[in-house]
């Protein structure tokens, strides 16, 4: 028997350390990348922060949008009706060099110009320390590698009692035991997916989120009655889908999902009066 340690006593000394394991593991996620320098990001920057390069893009095309710069061609095409406004940002300049001339909106992720702002955005945001990179992702989930020991230790001690029919308790321990080495799999699986956003980052859009809750699309705020930089604040912390609200045609140009329930189709109607008759 491993150790000669009982089943309950074993069970202890795994419970703590797994929690040794564990606050090694989320010390170094926290301490990774808490250190920030420059500026706060814009409205751009937390876009990318918030789902990366196409919604950066999209802010940037209704940043131009509001302004009244930017109409919608012939064959879903975009294109540029007037200079970019005034202290717009590299991105919103880009993507209105790219579509001086009518672009699909294919056309404008993938131009050459604003892919090279986007990688720009990027290395700022990486020396900034808002973005971790890939050693420091790496560092993270080393640091999860003790969880996968600790649960080894306990797989070790399972597959001893049943290949040579030794007692390591009752069976709530082993029952506990099997439960805490899954648990203990689990998290360090999950321990090991380190998101590209640092944790001040994290903390960053959680505390704007807060500021602007009343842009969140889930209370359904008037858009009307909103300037265009709440909405393209409430698209780089929520997501695109508050533009569906104020301009549909160009949501759906720019690749924003319509979420909204399509109405039945005549098949589903007369089959749902089926239904209603059956049950009577």
């Amino acid at each position: 028997m491993l150790w000669g340690v009982d089943g309950p006593q074993f069970l202890v000394d795994y419970v703590v350390a797994v929690a040794v394991a564990l606050t090694v593991a989320l010390s170094v996620r926290w301490l990774t990348g808490w250190r920030t320098r420059g500026r706060a990001p814009g409205v751009t920057a937390l876009a990318y922060l918030t789902d990366r390069t196409v919604l950066a893009c999209q802010v940037a095309a209704a940043a131009l949008r509001r302004a009244g710069v930017l109409r919608v061609g012939e064959l879903s095409t975009l294109v540029a009706t007037g200079p970019p406004p005034a202290r717009s940002g590299p991105l919103v300049r880009a993507v209105h060099a790219a579509v001086r001339q009518p672009q699909t909106w294919a056309a404008v992720l993938a131009d050459p110009g604003v892919n090279q702002v986007l990688r720009r955005l990027v290395a700022r945001l990486l020396r900034d320390g808002w973005l971790l990179t890939r050693w420091q992702r790496r560092r993270i989930a080393l640091a999860a590698l003790p969880l996968f020991g600790v649960a080894a230790v306990g797989i070790l001690r399972l597959a001893e009692s049943a290949l040579l029919s030794r007692d390591v308790g009752g069976p709530a321990s082993v029952v506990g035991l099997l439960l805490a080495c899954g648990a203990t799999l689990l998290g360090g699986w999950r321990l090991c997916d380190v998101p590209e956003t640092g944790a001040t980052a994290r903390r960053l859009l959680r505390r704007t989120r807060r500021t602007h809750a009343d842009l969140d699309p889930q209370h359904r705020p008037v858009w009307r009655e909103r300037g265009a930089g709440e909405l393209l604040t409430a698209m780089a912390l929520y997501g695109p889908r508050p533009l569906l609200a104020v301009d549909p045609t160009f949501a759906d140009l720019v690749g924003v999902p319509d979420e909204s329930p399509r109405p039945p189709t005549p098949r589903q109607l007369a089959r749902r009066e089926r239904r209603g008759a059956l049950r009577r």
